[in-house]
């Protein structure tokens, strides 16, 4: 799995553990992908100063693997949500109002399928098409 790899790398990235790789790097902007604060604000938690240049130099090195993960963290957040089942009452008629609109406009199941979080095979389950697709009387 990436996200392993990466979280590995981040944990191991500073073997002393002077720098904590998830409160030490600043504040993490997760829409934007980037750190709120440059490197030379940030303050060390032990001493009250600025770090150095070479601890700086060391943060900015573990924030790359630190957005690296949080990237991978968001995909394999996006892969699984292909794989969700709907649960409650209010998002089985979401995805029912959903469905049905994508019916009636004319899309096939593997478009549908491309737009919301379930697979080809429930949808057929669950929705005929030919309640929903309809051709104009003359």
């Amino acid at each position: 799995m990436i996200r392993n790899e990466f979280y590995n790398q981040l944990i191991n990235s500073e073997p002393i553990g002077f720098i904590d790789p998830f409160t030490d790097l600043g504040e993490f902007d997760s829409i934007q992908m980037k750190f709120k604060q440059p490197v030379r604000n940030l303050v060390n938690k032990y001493s009250g100063k600025p770090y150095n240049l070479s601890w700086q130099n060391k943060i900015e090195q573990m924030r790359v693997l630190y957005i690296k993960y949080q990237k991978s963290l968001k995909l394999e957040d996006e892969e699984q949500e292909v794989h969700n089942r709907v649960k409650n009452k209010k998002s089985k008629k979401y995805v029912h109002e959903i469905v049905t609109t994508y019916l009636k406009l004319g899309f096939r199941f593997k478009e549908i399928e491309a737009r919301v979080s379930l697979f080809n095979t429930r949808l057929r389950r669950n929705w005929k098409r030919s309640d929903y697709v309809t051709t104009d009387n003359p």
